[in-house]
């Protein structure tokens, strides 16, 4: 499944955290952020592999190691927010154009393409390749691939696509 995290009010701790766990991350503007674990003692450590993933090691012992609220426009500079909007309203809009989006993919391609990126995070650059490559000859052979390549070729939409 695709993972969408809209923030408003506060992401605050293990609610940011699991946000950094998302495909993508929504916030309005005013959203106040920030990792408060260490304030009161507790090592960030289930969040702490995703915070470094989204901002990289230095930003993210910025974040972890002074307790700091920021804004949601520090957050998107910082990389921790994808689509910085101005309300919830916006967010709501925002949101709806990605689930449009997400709905037009294959669901077995999106599920494919989220297990290669997760599977590449561990790898060097020649088995990546191969992966890449196996990953690919793979999807074009199975019925979504096939599926995908007969309605473009047909000019339609794919079976999974929402119809409008």
């Amino acid at each position: 499944q695709v993972t969408v995290f809209l923030l408003h009010g506060a992401a605050v701790a293990g609610g940011l955290g699991m946000a950094c766990a998302g495909d993508m991350v929504i916030a309005s503007r005013e959203t106040a952020m920030g990792l408060s674990e260490t304030s009161i003692g507790i090592v960030p450590a289930q969040i702490a592999p995703f915070v470094v993933e989204r901002v990289g090691p230095f930003k993210a012992r910025y974040i972890m190691l002074t307790s700091q609220r920021f804004t949601a426009i520090e957050g998107a500079e910082w990389g921790l927010v994808d689509f910085l909007v101005d309300d919830v309203e916006a967010a709501e809009t925002t949101l709806a154009g990605i689930q449009k989006d997400v709905r037009r993919c294959a669901p077995g391609a999106n599920a494919g393409t989220k297990v290669l990126l997760e599977e590449m995070k561990h790898l060097k650059a020649p088995q990546i390749v191969a992966l890449a490559a196996d990953a690919f000859a793979d999807s074009v052979r199975a019925g979504e691939g096939k599926e995908g390549v007969a309605s473009f070729l047909e000019k339609r939409k794919p079976d999974w696509a929402l119809k409008d």
